[in-house]
């Protein structure tokens, strides 16, 4: 096995998107190398990760088959202080990929990957971007084309080139097999990174309250996957990543709340008011009446123009207002956490 550490200085993305949803939590880029799409039978030979906090570039080689194992142990402990990583595919491949390989083999087997969060970057741009209309297909290499990203990839090889040459290094040691391996890994990862700017290019707080957001309170973190707006409730619901705790409760301070965490996962509905056509939620019975202290990306409640006299509007006439729901879920679930950590 192989544990190879480049320095490498790239931001993950430079915007307030990025900081209303990821500002102080440690992330990173992933991307793996395996020897098929099949995770029950065929085995991770590759996993790269930029730290963006320490500007290191890591690659985990696992020289043969055999050392799937110590690879898969190795390639955590380099993910194991991140919160956040932005995958291309992540959440339907790389990462339940891993999952299932740590779990055929007993020594890594209560090792996984539920303590971080996934930004999937194929997800946001296929389903919450106009990108799509301008591209022949979703491919990463294709979006990098479109952001003129070309120039900065030096690797010519594809995914199934890269098992081809995987089985000839295994067999024979080539030294120039490796490095193609490892260029193209690294390459994936390096332009992953420098895509994650695309968000801008997206409906990125829409397509958050679609697939979900963590929420980190010190070193406690959680992850929204579910949001429903209902006649007269706002439910979201998902899993405790790190520091879970267990409560149960039927009102928040005389307020009708409905919470539950189990310290796996956790499900929460809150009371809102319609009224002639708008919905609003009472941040005051909330306990977020003071609109002065600075949110996400240091944006406060009064800065939203539907928000007065203590009442957020969440949605209006033009559907909902994924902003600032967001945001409401997002300090409101703080709250569980400083209330019972």
């Amino acid at each position: 096995m192989k544990h190879i550490i480049e320095e490498w200085h790239q931001n993950i993305c430079d915007s307030a998107l990025w900081e209303f949803y990821f500002g102080g939590m440690r992330a990173g880029s992933l991307d793996i190398e395996t020897t098929g799409l099949d995770p029950s039978k065929n085995k991770f030979i590759l996993g790269g990760v930029y730290d963006a906090q320490t500007n290191q570039l890591h690659q985990v080689l696992a020289e043969s088959r055999a050392e799937e194992a110590d690879a898969l142990a190795e390639y955590m402990d380099t993910l194991a202080d991140l919160d956040v990583v932005v995958t291309y595919n992540g959440r339907h491949f790389d990462i339940p990929f891993i999952d299932t390989r740590l779990k055929k083999h007993p020594e890594v087997s209560t090792l996984s990957c539920s303590f971080l969060y996934d930004l999937d970057l194929y997800r946001v741009l296929s389903g919450h971007s106009p990108i799509r209309k301008f591209v022949p297909n979703m491919k990463q290499k294709t979006l990098e084309n479109y952001m003129g990203l070309w120039e900065t990839r030096a690797d010519e090889i594809s995914g199934a080139e890269s098992v081809d040459l995987y089985n000839q290094y295994e067999a024979t040691a080539d030294r120039s097999a490796e490095a193609k391996i490892l260029l193209h890994n690294n390459d994936d990862v390096r332009q992953l990174t420098r895509l994650t700017k695309a968000i801008t290019k997206s409906d990125f707080h829409r397509a958050m309250f679609r697939i979900g957001f963590p929420v980190k309170y010190g070193p406690a973190m959680l992850t929204v996957n579910n949001i429903r707006l209902q006649k007269d409730r706002l439910e979201f619901n998902g899993t405790q990543n790190r520091l879970p705790f267990r409560y149960l409760g039927f009102e928040w301070s005389g307020w009708p709340v409905s919470s539950r965490f189990t310290g796996e996962n956790f499900e929460v509905s809150v009371p809102v008011i319609r009224r002639k056509g708008i919905t609003v939620i009472d941040l005051e019975a909330a306990g977020l009446a003071d609109m002065n202290a600075p949110g996400p990306s240091g944006i406060r409640f009064e800065d939203y123009p539907g928000c007065a006299s203590g009442f957020l509007v969440i949605e209006d006439a033009d559907g909902i207002r994924y902003r600032e729901a967001n945001h409401f879920i997002k300090e409101f679930a703080k709250k569980f956490m400083e209330e019972n950590i």
